[in-house]
């Protein structure tokens, strides 16, 4: 985990510098004189050679320290504690509301093959896959919020306004990031399930004359749960990066519209540390995903060798 970080650092460092760009311009305005841009970069650090720009961001991250940020002059740590709390908040609410949706569908399209309830699943799931959750958020927005009027349209309420006002504005984001996840769930979970509902043990169970919903939920589902998980865990750091879109499509105060603005105002501390926290969050959900496997299946063992 800690070379993977140390490499997306690196390549994330890089791509920053190769964008067309200078934070000291942004900061000035077009209006800056050359001597006062040479004095804010030279006082930024930014008329240092590349490698000693990330080495010295490289030691301060190991101390602790995210850097502070060009524009606002605050902690990159500080702006990202406050941001984080609500795409995590977003990611994990998109994540049950797949869950909850994907599994199911999968486990009973497996279970009637064939049937019109498959097709209609299947065809749920395609659709899931296929729609860019941005155009799903304004599509929802147009209805729920503008029509109906049941829900807000965008912005964030905080815990201090009610629980059922604060999870109101978190409904059409969570929808329009789950909707992906969901249709991809079903189709793992589909496909999983109809595999393991062909294997010898489960003729066997059947044979000894059980229920065939004990079969499926008993006996089918936990073993056909392993690629499920794997794709959760993996969708987990791909749902956060997505929320980047979502976040500002509904005005979400989160970390994904703190990169966004970071980027366009070429703040690299800020951008930096939004890049390693979703990296970091990637990459122990992934480590958590390997920890449920010996849960899920308890033949999977890990074994180190010399």
């Amino acid at each position: 985990m800690i070379l993977v970080l140390f490499g997306i650092s690196a390549v994330v460092f890089i791509m920053l510098k190769l964008t067309p760009g200078d934070p000291a311009a942004t900061m000035l305005g077009v209006q800056a004189t050359p001597q006062e841009l040479a004095r804010v970069r030279h006082a930024m650090g930014l008329d240092r050679p590349w490698a000693a720009q990330y080495g010295l961001w490289l030691r301060n991250l190991l101390a602790g320290d995210f850097g502070v940020s060009y524009i606002s002059r605050k902690p990159v740590a500080e702006l990202i504690a406050t941001r984080f709390p609500v795409t995590l908040e977003l990611t994990v609410l998109a994540m049950l509301l797949a869950a909850v949706i994907g599994i199911p569908a999968g486990i009973i399209s497996a279970a009637r093959r064939y049937s019109s309830l498959d097709y209609s699943i299947t065809s749920f799931a395609l659709f899931g896959v296929s729609m860019p959750s941005f155009w799903f958020g304004i599509l929802l927005i147009l209805f729920f919020s503008l029509y109906l009027r049941w829900l807000p349209s965008s912005g964030y309420a905080a815990f201090d306004r009610g629980l059922v006002e604060h999870l109101k504005h978190f409904v059409l984001p969570a929808l329009a990031l789950g909707l992906f996840l969901s249709g991809s769930l079903a189709r793992f979970t589909r496909s999983s399930m109809v595999e393991t509902l062909a294997r010898e043990f489960i003729r066997t169970g059947r044979a000894k004359g059980l229920s065939e919903r004990v079969v499926v939920y008993r006996h089918a589902l936990k073993n056909a749960l392993i690629p499920t998980v794997t794709v959760l865990g993996l969708q987990f750091g791909f749902l956060m990066g997505g929320a980047v879109i979502i976040e500002q499509v509904f005005a979400f105060p989160g970390v994904g519209w703190l990169a966004l603005i970071a980027i366009g105002q070429r703040d690299y501390p800020v951008v930096m540390g939004v890049v390693l926290v979703i990296a970091a969050v990637f990459a122990v959900s992934n480590l958590l995903v390997d920890i449920a496997y010996t849960w899920l299946d308890p033949r999977i063992r890990y074994e180190g060798r010399a």
